[in-house]
C-alpha cells in the first residue's frame, strides 16, 4: 500500500478586501470590528459599519 503525503497550508493566503460604491461596507478579515468603506472612490477603514456616519468622519486609514 502506498501513502501519499498531502500538504495543507497552516493559514489561508491573505487577500485584499475591496469595498465598492453603492454596496454596504465590508468586514475586514483578521480585524474584528473594522469595516472597509468606499468613500469618494477611496478605500477607508473605519471602526463601524454605519454608512451614514461616514459622511461626518474623515478617513482613519486609507
Amino acid at each position: 500500500m502506498t501513502r501519499h503525503l498531502q500538504l495543507v497550508p497552516d493559514e489561508p493566503e491573505p487577500y485584499e478586501v475591496t469595498a465598492t460604491p453603492d454596496w454596504p461596507p465590508v468586514a475586514i478579515p483578521g480585524r474584528p470590528g473594522w469595516w472597509r468603506h468606499c468613500i469618494d472612490g477611496q478605500q477607508v477603514d473605519l471602526p463601524h459599519n454605519d454608512r451614514t456616519a461616514t459622511d461626518q468622519e474623515g478617513p482613519s486609514r486609507g
